[in-house]
């Protein structure tokens, strides 16, 4: 049975919150609930590893292009700049990906194993779920719009194609979108799934310190 099975036998019923719930199976539950979270936390880490690394390598590529261009077409500033900002973006979302785990790993072990510590410490991952990882939406929106740009560029300068004029307005229209995609997401994550299942544990919590 998982956590989500036991909060909702709990949900459906018109008593106290642990009334009908195995103390055992809401602690293996939580442990098991642990588990699947650091294997996500691990798959989501990688993922934003690789592709940071294939962004900085492609970005690479981009600007050995430019500095070593087949004909005589003219270099600018700007044939510079963007891959080397494109780079820096990329390796800027895996580091705050980085930190943001680190400082979550080092709140997380602040808790014991007892069945009340593992409450809090759940309780403790929905909160940073529901606020410190919005950081993390607004820095992949910040940095997929200025990798996207970046190659966007790159590719029209490798194709022999000018720059566009509107390119800061593209530019902008990109990161709108990217941000009110992730915001959007996170919110309804946030408000229909994440509040409601800490609101849960919380009151599980209060139950176990009743005297």
């Amino acid at each position: 049975m998982t956590l989500d099975d036991l909060m909702e036998v709990w949900r459906l019923q018109d008593a106290t919150p642990l009334h009908g719930v195995d103390k055992t199976l809401l602690h293996l539950a939580l442990r098991q609930e642990q588990a699947t979270l650091q294997k996500q936390r691990r798959i989501e880490r990688w993922l934003t590893y690789v592709m940071s690394a294939l962004l900085v390598a492609g970005m690479g590529v981009f600007l050995a292009i430019m500095i070593y261009p087949e004909d005589d077409d003219v270099v600018i500033v700007w044939d510079y700049v963007f891959p080397v900002v494109g780079a820096a973006a990329a390796v800027v979302m895996a580091g705050a990906m980085y930190a943001i785990r680190r400082g979550q790993t080092a709140r997380e072990q602040d808790f014991g194993e007892s069945l009340r510590d593992e409450l809090s410490r759940r309780i403790a991952q929905l909160d940073d779920q529901a606020t410190r990882e919005l950081r993390l939406t607004l820095v992949g929106a910040v940095a997929a719009a200025i990798c996207g740009m970046a190659i966007y560029v790159a590719g029209r300068r490798i194709n022999d194609v000018g720059y566009n004029e509107d390119w800061p307005i593209l530019l902008g229209l990109i990161f709108l979108f990217a941000f009110s995609l992730g915001h959007r997401r996170r919110r309804r994550s946030v408000q229909g799934d994440i509040l409601p299942r800490k609101r849960r544990l919380e009151a599980v919590l209060q139950e176990l310190d009743a005297p």
